[in-house]
């Protein structure tokens, strides 16, 4: 029985710490697509940037991330598994205030929120 204990713990060290589920309600973020070095590196993200500035960073490879308007950061990812590419989703969208609808994601203070819907906020 202790064996068996140990192995169950084991076992479960192995799984996914949080994995929606079937039930879970999608929610929607607004914030905008900025290049991550632009949200990490400057104060005044929060806004429009009409210098260039993010689109230079995006097409030197930054990778793309949503910054609400309460600074809270959000890794967009695929709602597939394995995951796959959705930058080229989001280039449209590139300094631009947008709202994404998926299931968000939590893990070590870092969110990810899948791209199931984005669309441009006026």
């Amino acid at each position: 029985m202790k064996y068996i204990f140990v192995l169950f713990f084991a076992f479960s060290s192995l799984l996914p710490a949080q994995q929606p589920k079937p039930d879970d309600a999608k929610v929607s973020i607004v914030g905008y697509v900025r290049d991550s070095g632009c949200v990490h590196r400057f104060h005044e993200v929060v806004k429009p940037l009409p210098n260039g500035c993010v689109e230079a960073c995006v097409r030197g490879g930054s990778p793309l991330v949503i910054l609400t308007k309460n600074e809270e950061v959000y890794h967009p990812i695929s709602d597939q598994m394995p995951d796959v590419d959705v930058r080229s989703q989001l280039l449209p969208f590139v300094g631009k205030l947008v709202k994404v609808s998926g299931h968000v994601y939590s893990r070590g203070g870092s969110k990810a929120i899948s791209l199931e819907r984005i669309e441009q906020v006026e």
